[in-house]
């Protein structure tokens, strides 16, 4: 690649352009410097230094943060390393758009793309190529990072403040709410209503529609404005009141038998794939629905958290995670709002849901849900049949440091509750566990996602569903044959009781038993009845899990201690170690349990369905 310029005596002579990458990024769409102009002043830099731009690398609306959630940064890295690269510099508009890391990070990826022979460029910070340049480029790095340290600060504040006024603090309205936009003065000027299909309609106050914007892009708003919870649409507040009623009834309805009765009704559910328990158990346990906004159950942020009402710096490299926050740190609003549902029916929901045990997913109580160990309450004893646990052997001697030395296995629980006797001491090094554990589950994810995935999730969804169609009719014959020799015995009481005056108030209450009775058999066939007319169609089912799978591989490789072993689950039924010969069997279950994980309605009746074993060695 070259280009022609005059010598100074006039003659011709070929000049030699150096290729080079160039790298785009803003944070959001009202970037100060948009991705046009950040691009049109680098390719005027090339031109005048002599480079040829012949690829560039982009990141759209994403923070710089990290370098890690960057698709376009790390593809850039990658390319790089390539052998057939054409280039060996990238040109960046300026130090906060290569990134707002820190400058240990930061100098991380500057030594990764030396390593591979490729220089960065910063084009309007004026670095002139002495060893000054070291110092400047630190500290402007670091007030890069600390520009967005402050604003996470500023953010949280103004997020507290936002929630005690009980303003809607983001995120998608619950089911049977509308977003309505406040001015500064407090005037509601704009609602926001999500369509069935994903979309959301702009309407006027008055309801009357203004515009369109497509799925997966977002609400404008300036910071003068606040977001209040509105009722939605008539027969959407009618449905979420159906719902309480249903399960508040007596006697009631469980989630999913709601959920099979509003399939089967054709009504549309939030995110248009179908009701599930887990829609429904969220609609019941949800403050919103009485008038309450709870925020700050949770903490996500990169460097600040919320306790005691105040930002709290957070440990880490500046990266998203789930942390769960103490109930007291809770930011509660009573009142901000109308409410779709009385406080005493929402009360008696979460009392029945407690006593029905259906009030969380499931998948770890007691100490297995608190424990480091990923295998908690999965492992058994091949030679005794008994439960395996964490235990960690602990050293007399300590580090340097003063922590304690330990080694951490999977040991019988019988072994040590009961004694040798009763078995062996079968145990096995936590570590050799789970890292077995995790290849295994990690293998799995990449078979399933591959491309191959789809066409074995296919293949084994269609073979589940045809189990669970013929699974009920045993329980179907067995309740009809029950519900005729009941209602043939209320007869027989009614009979009694016309002939038996005088023994009609001990008659009365057996033939009210008999009738709960009866009621309890036509709910359950009616359940049964629902579930196998309720027609699902498999690529629904695959589609739905292979987006759970996509989340599943994020949380296992990215996740929680908690969130890692709620993954585990999804595809690990058991594992059994056979006594002291350090091998065992692992099962597997053919499909993937992702409900807990995603909520996709539509795979929960099949989440877990057969099990594959496989052996293993230690």
């Amino acid at each position: 690649m070259s280009a022609r310029q005059l010598s100074p005596d006039g003659a011709m002579e070929k000049t030699r352009l150096k290729p080079a990458a160039i790298y785009l990024r803003r944070s959001t769409d009202r970037q100060e410097k948009s991705l046009e102009d950040q691009k049109r002043e680098i390719l005027r830099y090339a031109g005048e230094h002599g480079f040829a731009v012949v690829t560039e690398f982009v990141d759209d609306g994403v923070s710089g943060t990290s370098g890690e959630t960057r698709k376009g940064f790390l593809a850039m890295l990658e390319a790089a390393k390539s052998p057939k690269r054409s280039w060996s510099t990238i040109l960046v508009w300026d130090i906060k758009r290569f990134g707002r890391m820190s400058s240990d990070e930061v100098g991380y990826y500057r030594w990764l793309f030396k390593q591979a022979g490729v220089e960065i460029v910063y084009t309007s910070e004026g670095f002139t190529g002495t060893a000054a340049d070291r110092y400047l480029r630190f500290f402007k790095q670091e007030a890069a990072r600390d520009e967005s340290v402050t604003l996470s600060k500023a953010v949280v504040r103004g997020l507290v403040s936002l929630s005690d006024e009980g303003w809607w603090a983001g995120g998608q309205a619950p089911y049977g709410f509308d977003l309505g936009y406040y001015d500064s003065t407090g005037k509601l000027f704009q609602i926001v209503r999500y369509a069935d299909s994903g979309e959301k309609l702009i309407l006027d106050a008055d309801g009357r529609p203004l515009r369109t914007v497509l799925r997966g892009l977002k609400v404008k708003a300036s910071r003068s404005e606040h977001v209040k919870l509105l009722p939605s649409l008539p027969e959407r507040v009618k449905i979420v009141r159906r719902i309480f009623a249903l399960y508040t009834a007596s006697p009631g309805l469980g989630c999913r038998a709601i959920a099979v009765r509003l399939n089967r009704e054709g009504v549309v559910s939030p995110k248009g794939k179908g009701w599930g328990l887990s829609s429904i158990r969220a609609m019941l346990q949800n403050d919103a629905y009485v008038g309450r906004v709870v925020w700050n159950r949770r903490a996500m942020g990169k460097f600040h958290r919320i306790a005691d009402r105040r930002e709290v710096e957070r440990d880490g490299c500046g990266k998203r995670r789930l942390e769960w926050n103490a109930r007291e740190d809770w930011l509660v609003h009573e009142n901000a709002h109308d409410p779709l549902i009385d406080r005493a029916t929402f009360e008696r929901a979460q009392r029945l849901m407690k006593e029905r045990g259906q009030g969380s997913t499931g998948f770890l109580s007691g100490r297995a849900k608190n424990s480091r160990f990923l295998m908690s309450g999965l492992m058994r004893c091949g030679s005794c049949g008994g439960s395996m646990f964490g235990h960690t052997s602990w050293k007399s001697k300590r580090r340097k440091d003063g922590s304690r030395v330990g080694t951490s296995y999977y040991i019988c629980s019988a072994s040590i509750m009961k004694g040798k006797s009763i078995c062996p001491p079968v145990r096995v090094l936590q570590t050799a566990v789970d890292e077995l554990v995790a290849e295994i589950v990690g293998e799995r994810i990449a078979e399933l996602l591959g491309k191959k995935g789809r066409p074995i999730l296919r293949k084994l969804v269609e073979k589940e569903l045809q189990s669970v169609a013929k699974a009920s009719q045993p329980e179907i014959h067995a309740l009809k044959a029950s519900l005729a020799e009941i209602t043939q015995k209320i007869d027989s009481v009614v009979d009694l009781a016309a002939s038996s005056p005088e023994n009609r108030d001990l008659l009365t209450e057996r033939l009210g038993r008999l009738r709960e009775e009866r009621r309890e058999i036509e709910g359950r066939l009616e359940e049964l009845k629902a579930a196998s007319e309720c027609t699902v169609k498999p690529n629904d089912i695959v589609d739905a899990m292979l987006a759970g799978l996509a989340d599943a591989r994020r949380l296992f490789d990215q996740g929680t201690v908690e969130e890692r072993k709620r993954v585990v689950r999804a595809f690990v039924e058991s594992l059994t170690v056979a006594g002291t010969k350090r091998s065992g069997e692992i099962r597997l279950k053919n499909l993937p349990a992702l409900e807990a994980l995603t909520g996709a309605s539509s795979v929960e009746s099949l989440a877990g369905a057969g099990f594959e074993p496989a052996t293993f060695g230690l």
